[in-house]
């Protein structure tokens, strides 16, 4: 018995990028229970052997995102000291995660106001989070705390960098030149926040 919970338990870990296609391709309103076991190649009441609900699991695709953007910033301020090549390093890292987590970050972007309660607030922190490590070099950039202004402007620059794929696929540019306009406009967001040249 044993060996078919770690069995059923193996398919559910190695079939889970087959929900995070699903959600995305069809959005989170149109997925049931059934539609994600029959998706992963688990029998319906197995499901929830592995996760409560569907919000737990769309939950856990938005956290998976902002805890690999947070452990990546985390390294990036230390490699990091000078303000300027912190922001940049942070802006390529963030767009170097969508080849790998492209899904995660549609989720992220169009899903999570389907959150409720604790986890929508939980994944409201963890972007929260997230953006003050955009803010700390911005605000040493202008050698100034942020206003009401500038933290919005780092939230539009959050969900800028959140929708690259969705735009370069509307774009028809090619992936690198997609990355340099998309690297130019936050930039140019940034410099506008901060009123510098």
């Amino acid at each position: 018995m044993l060996e078919t919970a770690s069995a059923h338990r193996s398919r559910y870990l190695e079939n889970r990028h087959l929900a995070l296609a699903l959600f995305a391709e069809q959005g989170y309103g149109q997925v049931s229970m059934r539609d994600l076991a029959a998706q992963m190649g688990i029998k319906a009441g197995s499901i929830y052997h592995h996760v409560e609900s569907k919000e737990a699991m769309l939950f856990e695709f938005i956290e998976e995102l902002y805890e690999r953007l947070l452990d990546n910033a985390v390294l990036i301020a230390r490699r990091h000291k000078e303000p300027a090549a912190c922001l940049a390093a942070l802006i390529d890292a963030h767009l170097a995660l969508h080849e790998p987590m492209g899904l995660h970050f549609r989720l992220a972007e169009l899903e999570a106001r389907c959150l409720s309660g604790e986890r929508l607030e939980q994944a409201r922190a963890l972007r929260l989070a997230y953006e003050e490590t955009l803010l700390e070099p911005l605000q040493r950039l202008a050698d100034q705390p942020m206003d009401a202004a500038g933290r919005g402007a780092v939230a539009s620059i959050v969900s800028l960098l959140n929708q690259l794929p969705t735009w370069l696929d509307a774009s028809g540019l090619a992936a690198d030149q997609g990355r340099e306009l998309m690297t130019r406009m936050i930039l140019g967001t940034v410099r506008g926040a901060l009123h510098l040249p």
